[in-house]
């Protein structure tokens, strides 16, 4: 793991540690669990959670693709982009669709 994959894992990764902290601390200590409450949060944060999507999705498949390298399937890791693409677009929908 060499070079802009391995630093984009890091800072993902890094990423990653303060905006699930920060998920859990609005969803579970500071906030309410009732109906209105929750929905009327997660509008009010669908940019956040939007950051979240984009976040963990390129985390998943960078790491995907990192490991089919190491295992010698160089010739697979274009697919991971494909589906990157994919799951990030249908992440989007469907936070947005809400």
């Amino acid at each position: 793991m060499k070079g802009l994959g391995w630093l984009m894992q890091l800072l993902t990764g890094l990423a990653l540690t303060f905006l699930v902290t920060y998920h859990f601390l609005i969803t579970h200590i500071f906030g309410s669990l009732q109906l209105n409450e929750v929905v009327a949060r997660f509008h009010e944060l669908k940019a956040f959670y939007a950051v979240l999507v984009l976040v963990v999705v390129f985390h998943a498949f960078n790491g995907l693709k990192i490991i089919t390298i190491e295992l010698g399937k160089k010739s697979l890791s274009n697919l991971f982009y494909v589906a990157m693409v994919l799951a990030t677009a249908y992440g989007l929908f469907l936070l947005f669709s809400i």
